[in-house]
């Protein structure tokens, strides 16, 4: 099967707008992109995370995210084919029910081209060495649970919510009784067109995150992972999915920022000043980042291919939106063919 690529919209910061959506969805399908993505916050501090670059222009405000289902929603009326992924759902700060009717809808009205990517967010306190600075964005994590009420233990609550939410899309009348919800005989229609569900992808490296993949998921999705972290974590992977007695995983990918220009030093010229700043290290950010002419970004996408990976789901950084098509059309026309 030929490696398949994604492209996250300009969903969130300066370049957001509802013309940026729907002509970098059409794009990507017009391009035989795979799939196009989406990511989750309610509470947004305007951190820069996925959308643009420091110092991008456009018409929207820094702050503005727009929201994951709808946003989905949105492009799927004007595209046909591409996949529509919510990469991440952060799952404990959604109810359940609400968010398995809203899935089920969009999978309906789609054609059955959702997935869905779960994760929790980032962690809420430092831990040893991170690969990441995610200060400003830890603290807005913090603030977003806050401000839905939600308290303890995220990693628990994501699980028994994926429970719940699987059993209202597999039963006409769904009964669940759990420590953060239960419902008695519910009927939420409609269900989703995919069978049994749609398909389901884990975000996250740490072993909780790999562990929640084999049980509730058919896939990995983790964010700026080293190759060579990622070839590590594999094995670990598929021996979860071996205790769990499930085939797979069969969605290996990676979500990771990127540039592609006509030259090495072109790429770097937009990426370094805001991707740069998030690794402790420059060879951390080179390691969990693919920047570079086509030859060296199609070599760093080699590179996870020969780790495992068989989807790759690019967080380009861009000036404005303009700039953003002309790297997808050059990843169309000389990084694609080689991975045919």
């Amino acid at each position: 099967m030929a490696l398949r690529f994604s492209v996250m919209l300009p969903q969130t910061n300066v370049v957001a707008s509802p013309d940026a959506i729907l002509r970098v969805a059409e794009t990507a399908e017009e391009l035989g992109f795979d799939a196009i993505t989406v990511h989750d916050h309610i509470v947004f501090n305007g951190f820069w995370i996925a959308s643009g670059m420091m110092g991008a222009t456009g018409p929207g405000d820094n702050r503005d995210l727009y929201e994951a289902m709808e946003t989905l929603t949105f492009v799927a009326a004007r595209t046909e084919r591409i996949r529509l992924v919510a990469s991440v759902i952060i799952i404990p700060i959604r109810d359940p029910v609400l968010f398995a009717k809203q899935a089920a809808t969009l999978d309906v009205l789609s054609g059955g081209r959702f997935v869905l990517g779960v994760g929790v967010g980032p962690p809420l306190n430092p831990s040893g060495y991170e690969t990441t600075k995610l200060g400003p964005h830890r603290g807005n994590a913090a603030r977003e649970y806050e401000a839905v009420g939600v308290t303890g233990n995220r990693g628990p609550r994501t699980d028994e919510y994926l429970r719940a939410i699987y059993t209202i899309w597999a039963n006409e009348s769904a009964t669940f009784h759990g420590d953060y919800v239960s419902f008695e005989g519910i009927e939420v229609f409609p269900k989703p067109i995919q069978e049994p569900r749609p398909l389901v992808m884990i975000g996250g490296r740490s072993d909780h995150a790999l562990r929640r993949a084999a049980r509730y998921a058919e896939g990995w999705n983790p964010s700026q992972v080293s190759a060579a972290q990622f070839a590590s974590s594999l094995p670990t992977l598929r021996s979860y999915y071996d205790d769990e007695g499930r085939e797979g995983p069969t969605e290996l990918g990676i979500n990771i920022h990127s540039v592609i220009a006509s030259t090495d030093d072109a790429a770097h010229a937009i990426s370094d000043p805001t991707a740069a700043k998030l690794c402790p290290t420059k060879q951390e950010y080179l390691d969990r980042t693919i920047v570079g002419d086509p030859a060296t970004f199609s070599d760093r996408i080699g590179e996870y291919v020969a780790a495992g990976v068989n989807y790759v789901e690019l967080k380009p950084l861009y000036p404005d939106v303009e700039h953003l098509i002309a790297q997808m059309r050059l990843i169309h026309d000389e990084v694609m063919p080689a991975f045919d």
